[in-house]
């Protein structure tokens, strides 16, 4: 029987507290409970009570690593919450042991096995080398626990990592299985989902993207349409359900989307791959191809911001058809092979395809266009709903079937109006089904309603390289009226036919011209030129060029055809080489007057410099030579009309022709302009240097007033009959 305990107040030497005390002291030193009860029923921590809770203080206040010691170097441990690391598993070892006969001594070259062994009251693992090493590997991702559809926390590793993929919902890849509602709940759900297996999956409905999506498609993967789906492949929520603004969507990834057109029948909105409307921030990309759409691979329309970087096509319509309004896009890297247009953007469109809304595209920026084959690289259209605001195009390379970069009209595209619009580094070959379209071509077709079909304000075309020897590089025409009121070419081919033609009079003006920089090399052709001209032009300026003609029969700087008007021509630095003629005016005469004012302008051969067709041209020249000619094609010549010269011209023949009805004469004042004077019209007050030796006043400085030439060092005088 257990002895009993009094109550006596402390001390008590009573015998049988006596015995009971001794029991409890050997309970507090040998118990493996934590705790004790005396006699008065309060309890207290034993030996290994007290154990514990310091190792939950050292445990809290943290472990102390030997810096600089391991098993290997040897050390000595002092305090329980010392630990040592064991270098050959990189794990963390702390002495569990007595310390009651001084520190623990741990020699060199020793293991936790072979001091005192791996155990309770001896070493114990107190670092997370194996949780480290099976988190490493490849399958570690595992360990962690995820459950589908579940929400977590912001800020959580759930949060972190919380993605979707097919395979969570039991669709495996398939080359013959539809998938049918299998993942319209991964697509309700939205978020981040993930085709990252390999293989094929087939779809015989849209699926439709909701806002915060971003959508991988892995390498590898492709997402084809079902045979007679009939349907885009790609829908954003706001545009299937008229709903609210979508505030972000991505697609991106090096996969496939397959519309599988071949075995598709349906005409319009429902023969696009992809189609996304209403959308703040729009991401697309990352090297997707799309193929076998019947129209459109991506009908993108009401974007904020658009980002299009790596786009890839074999496909048999539009590539990347962008609709208004749009706001600000950013466009890179399009490659591959379309039918028609690989980049268009159209106000409005056939009313099978169009979802625009009214509106402008502003802050397009479109750069890297790779044309395997596409119909056209670029195209801009409108209906008058909005405009083409601060736009640039650049870097096209490859070939197109027709024109590299079209602004055009069309049947419901009657009105285009762009106010600013850099096309540069043009490098694509033009017509590779033919030879007759241009690089770049605005043409309003004969399309319109009222005003001007198509209107630029601004147009800056820079470092035109495709080189097209049938064709203009520049190409503007239409019957219906169209303007562009300031436009530069800045940077011309090597070689061409001709570099910017105006091709349809009354209908098609320029107000200002401005052609530059450039070494070109000239087919030898009837019709080429810098210029070619049967419209308007109202001031044209060509600075710093080399024109380089095969011949003296053709080829000419500005070609000016029939009843064209050119109110005034600056030419600056310009070398004609060659050529039938600078400044050749033919059939019939010209609207108005025009200046050509020429600047530091060689004639270099046998070409003539000016000649009309009952036209009137007064020709300024400052700082002009007319070198390694014989004189057999005198400089000017005037067949009807009148050309009225000044200034200086440095050459060693006769400047001026037989004319055919014309007139030439100079203005009042000093000239240096050699020529004959008896086929110069006299002018009161001008004076010029004869070269006919045949006349009663001589060769030399000569001064006319009344028709009477009067050689000024040698008074000697000819009279004129004209």
């Amino acid at each position: 029987m257990a002895t009993q305990p009094t109550q006596d107040a402390v001390p008590s030497e009573s015998p049988r507290d006596l015995k009971f005390n001794a029991g409890k002291i050997d309970e507090f030193v040998t118990s493996m409970g934590w705790t004790y009860t005396d006699r008065f029923g309060v309890k207290h921590y034993t030996i290994e009570g007290m154990n514990y809770l310091s190792q939950q203080a050292m445990a809290a206040y943290g472990y102390v690593i030997l810096t600089g010691k391991t098993f290997t170097t040897g050390a000595t441990i002092n305090n329980p919450n010392e630990v040592l690391l064991n270098t050959a598993d990189g794990e963390y070892y702390k002495w569990t042991g007595s310390f009651a006969s001084g520190p623990k001594v741990v020699p060199a070259n020793s293991t936790p096995a072979s001091t005192g062994g791996i155990a309770p009251g001896a070493w114990l693992g107190v670092g997370d080398a194996s949780l480290r090493s099976a988190l490493s590997a490849s399958s570690g991702a595992g360990l962690v626990g995820i459950s589908v559809g579940s929400v977590y926390p912001a800020g959580t590793v759930g949060s972190a990592i919380q993605y979707r993929t097919p395979q969570m919902y039991g669709i495996e890849p398939s080359t013959t299985s539809v998938i049918g509602t299998g993942l319209d709940a991964m697509f309700a759900a939205g978020g981040d989902i993930r085709f990252e297996k390999p293989g094929t999956y087939i779809t015989d409905r849209t699926w439709v993207l909701r806002s915060g999506t971003r959508l991988w498609i892995g390498p590898g993967v492709t997402i084809k349409l079902a045979n007679g789906s009939n349907v885009p492949v790609f829908k954003n929520y706001s545009y299937a359900n008229s709903s609210a603004v979508d505030a972000y969507i991505e697609i991106w990834g090096s996969g496939t989307i397959d519309y599988n057109g071949a075995n598709q029948t349906v005409v319009g909105l429902g023969s696009m791959a992809s189609i996304l409307k209403g959308i703040t921030s729009l991401k697309i990309g990352g090297g997707i191809k799309v193929i076998g759409a019947n129209k459109y691979a991506w009908l993108v329309c009401n974007v904020t911001y658009l980002t299009a970087v790596g786009l890839n096509f074999d496909t048999n319509s539009d590539g990347l058809h962008c609709q208004p309004p749009i706001r600000h896009a950013y466009i890179r890297n399009l490659k591959g092979k379309t039918g028609d247009d690989m980049l268009a953007f159209t106000i409005g469109d056939y009313a099978n395809y169009n979802i625009s809304e009214p509106g402008d595209f502003s802050d397009v920026d479109a750069e890297g266009l790779f044309c395997n084959y596409a119909h056209c690289a670029v195209k801009i259209t409108g209906d008058g709903t909005g405009n083409f605001v601060r736009f640039r195009i650049s870097g096209i390379y490859g070939d197109t079937e027709q024109c590299v970069v079209r602004v055009w009209g069309d049947a419901n595209l009657t009105k285009t109006v762009v106010k600013n619009l850099t096309i540069e580094n043009i490098f694509a070959k033009p017509g590779s089904t033919g030879s007759e379209f241009a690089a770049i071509e605005i043409n309003d077709r004969g399309f319109g309603t009222t005003g001007y079909s198509i209107e630029v304000d601004n147009l800056l075309i820079r470092n035109l390289r495709s080189q097209n020897n049938a064709q203009q590089s520049v190409y503007f025409a239409g019957t219906f009226g169209s303007v562009i009121h300031d436009l530069v070419i800045d940077g011309l081919p090597r070689s061409a036919f001709a570099i910017f033609g105006v091709n349809n009079a009354s209908t098609l003006a320029v107000d200002n011209l401005t052609i530059k920089n450039g070494n070109i090399i000239f087919q030898d052709n009837a019709n080429s030129a810098v210029v070619v001209n049967r419209g308007t032009i109202t001031n044209m300026n060509i600075e710093d060029v080399a024109c380089n003609f095969v011949s003296t029969n053709n080829g000419q700087i500005a070609r000016l055809i029939a009843g064209c008007t050119v109110t005034r021509a600056n030419w600056v630095n310009v070398y004609q080489l060659r050529g039938q003629r600078g400044w050749n005016h033919i059939t019939s005469a010209m609207t108005g007057g025009t200046e050509l004012n020429l600047t530091n302008y060689t004639c270099d051969g046998e070409g003539r410099i000016a000649q009309v067709t009952g036209s009137t041209l007064t020709v300024r020249m400052s700082n002009c030579r007319r070198i390694n000619d014989t004189g057999a094609q005198t400089a000017f010549f005037a067949s009807g009309g009148a050309i009225t010269l000044s200034g200086s011209l440095e050459t060693g023949f006769n400047t001026i022709g037989t004319n055919s009805g014309g007139v030439i004469k100079t203005t009042p004042g000093v000239h240096n302009i050699p020529c004959n004077v008896d086929l110069l019209t006299s002018v009161d007050g001008a004076s010029v240097h004869n070269l006919n030796t045949s006349l009663s006043c001589g060769a030399g400085r000569v001064l006319v007033q009344t028709k009477v030439w009067k050689n000024l060092f040698s008074g000697a005088t000819y009279t004129s009959t004209i």
